[in-house]
Order: C-alpha cells, then sequence, then structure tokens
C-alpha cells in the first residue's frame, strides 16, 4: 500500500481513478463544502452537517480514569473544529476491562468530570458556532476483554489469538454469571 505522499488534488485523484474507476473524485471545494455542510438524520437526531470525529483512544487519561490534560485538550479542540458528530473515545465501564492503565474509564467516581467535559465541548462549540444543539456526542463504551491490562479477560479459546497473545490453555474463560 502506497503511503500518502500526494502532493496536490490532481495526484490524489489519479490515485483514487486508478485505484477505484468507478469512484468519483470532486475537485471542486466549493461543492464539497456544500456537501459536508448538509444536516445529517441520526435515528431521530438531526446533527448540524456531516463531518465527524471518529473515536481515536489518546491513552491519556488520569490513572484513576478521568480525562486528563491532553484528553481535554483534544476535545475542546475538537468542539471547535466545525464537525457536529464528535464520537467519544473507547471508554472502559470496569477497571480489569481497561486495553492501558491511561484509558479513560466512566464510573460513579468520574462520572462528574465527564459531565464537566461534555458542558465544556457544547460551550465551546456555541461560541464557536452559535449553536451546540445540533452537536451530538456519543461515547465508545468498551471492555477490552482479552487485550486487558494487566489481567486479560477471554470469552473462549481462539487457537491463533492465544498464540498471538500468549494466552495460555490453562487461562479460563469468562462464566456466564461473570
Amino acid at each position: 500500500m502506497k503511503r500518502f505522499t500526494y502532493k496536490s488534488l490532481e495526484e490524489i485523484s489519479a490515485a483514487a481513478n486508478q485505484m477505484a474507476p468507478n469512484v468519483r473524485f470532486e475537485p471542486d471545494k466549493a461543492r464539497v463544502r456544500r456537501i459536508l455542510a448538509q444536516p445529517v438524520a441520526i435515528g431521530d437526531r438531526r446533527i448540524g452537517n456531516s463531518l465527524a470525529v471518529h473515536p481515536m483512544e489518546g491513552c491519556d487519561g488520569e490513572l484513576d480514569g478521568r480525562p486528563g490534560e491532553l484528553t481535554w485538550r483534544r476535545y475542546r479542540r475538537f468542539a471547535r473544529g466545525g464537525a457536529k458528530l464528535l464520537w467519544f473515545e473507547a471508554t472502559a465501564i470496569r477497571e480489569e476491562g481497561r486495553a492501558n492503565t491511561r484509558q479513560l474509564w466512566l464510573r460513579p467516581e468520574t462520572r462528574d468530570e465527564f459531565a464537566r467535559l461534555l458542558e465544556t465541548i457544547r460551550r465551546d462549540h456555541q461560541a464557536e458556532f452559535g449553536n451546540a444543539d445540533d452537536l451530538l456526542v456519543p461515547v465508545q463504551l468498551t471492555h477490552s476483554g482479552r487485550y486487558s491490562v494487566p489481567n486479560r479477560i477471554i470469552a473462549y479459546h481462539n487457537p491463533y489469538i492465544d498464540r498471538k497473545t500468549n494466552t495460555p490453555a490453562s487461562q479460563p474463560p469468562i462464566s456466564d454469571g461473570e
């Protein structure tokens, strides 16, 4: 796969046409802006445009799971960026389900800090764009299972993944009760 080394829209267009001749590349910047500015229905909600920030873990939360300084900075920048869908990153639901010790963790002790961050996101977005009613900020709740740190929790043994993650055959899968 070629690395992104394109220097112009023409180069991108030529590469796109070579990879997928039936996919149309829109070179008109004004038309692209109009397309991206169109509102989108998501369930019973309507968000203000077609721009989205997808979840990406920063691994910069505090040890207790609260959003850290870099988390705050990142989401405040997202709020001022113009996207109307800010999909909040993978946030653990249990301590033993965290992928790393700096992963965000939503729990009663961190709930108020998450609420404060959401309020700030909405306030910053409104200050920048005049309205936050059409902004949607869902959160991706997660449990990292066999990729949890420090203890892996498996639902079943998969020989390929067990070998790749050094999961011993003696490790019991999580029970239905658990």
